[in-house]
């Protein structure tokens, strides 16, 4: 027979299991897209990025520089910035949605109004 803190502690320790059996899933299940090296702006350097070497944009996840908040840039956005921007192929995303738009109005000159 198990006492009520043996009980809790077998409950807790499948919770836990569980948890790192979704993560783990999340982590494996990245999406990719396809790389278009012809739509590529051209890049005066002797290597190329990493996704370009290995054929396909994944999405990467980043801590936005001025609130912190945790971000995903997905693969699509990505193959958006680097094929029909034409963004140079070595930048990254470092700022969330919230933070560009903010730092935008606030370089534009105009007054904020409050949101």
């Amino acid at each position: 027979m198990q006492s009520g803190k043996q009980k809790r502690a077998a409950i807790m320790a499948r919770r836990d299991a569980r948890k790192a059996r979704v993560a783990a899933q999340a982590l494996e299940a990245v999406h990719r897209v396809q790389v278009n090296r012809a739509r590529l702006a051209p890049c005066n350097s002797y290597g190329e990025p990493q996704f370009v070497h290995d054929g396909y944009y994944q999405d990467r996840r980043f801590i936005c520089r001025d609130c912190g908040a945790r971000q995903v840039w997905t693969a699509e956005q990505q193959q958006w910035w680097y094929e029909t921007a034409k963004g140079y192929v070595y930048s990254t995303a470092v700022r969330c949605l919230t933070c560009r738009r903010e730092r935008r109005l606030a370089h534009s000159g105009q007054m904020r109004i409050g949101i």
